[in-house]
């Protein structure tokens, strides 16, 4: 992915892992969130293996996620992939802070993919100059969500951004990284 130093997923968004993302987004079974937090957390330190240099995820020091529009907070009561970043922190024991806001109120969910690809907007809410961040969000789709959040967080000097989600709906090329995992 585009400006990521490492992308870390969990499961493809089929199934039993379709099944786990809808249970906690539309059902609002929020205990899920630590057990997809967990397991997000193992994914991401499985990369350490591979990237030993000052980019390594070993060296995060800051967790942070992609947030969801202010209309889907409001209806599902929480932020998903704010609640999976709250696991993830506390299971790696990183500390947890919004770095990003959401510009519009473009929907991902259920867009076209030429809507997905236009994607949503983020600013950078501080600077994060010299941070190594792992931004989190529940499903990646075509990744535009991810990209442009990675870049807001470069353009605010993360000094690295490194991906993680709990789901891949399709398989549309995205990853372009060799440290990716799957």
């Amino acid at each position: 992915m585009e400006g990521a130093s490492s992308v870390a997923l969990l499961f493809s968004h089929e199934g039993v892992g379709r099944e786990f993302i809808h249970a906690l987004k539309y059902r609002r079974e929020r205990a899920i969130a630590r057990w997809l937090g967990e397991s997000v957390a193992l994914a991401h330190r499985a990369l350490t293996h591979r990237a030993p240099d000052h980019r390594a995820p070993a060296h995060i020091d800051t967790v942070t996620w992609a947030p969801t529009t202010p209309a889907h907070r409001r209806a599902r009561g929480f932020d998903q992939a704010e609640m999976v970043a709250r696991a993830v922190a506390r299971a790696s024991r990183i500390r947890r802070e919004r770095l990003l806001d959401r510009i519009g109120t473009t929907v991902q969910t259920g867009a076209s993919r030429v809507d997905r690809l236009a994607g949503p907007s983020f600013v950078a809410r501080t600077a994060a100059a010299g941070r190594r961040i792992l931004l989190v969000d529940d499903v990646l789709t075509t990744g535009a969500t991810l990209r442009v959040a990675t870049a807001a967080l470069l353009e605010a000097g993360a000094d690295a951004v490194h991906v993680a989600a709990c789901a891949r709906r399709g398989d549309q090329g995205w990853v372009d990284r060799p440290d990716s995992v799957a």
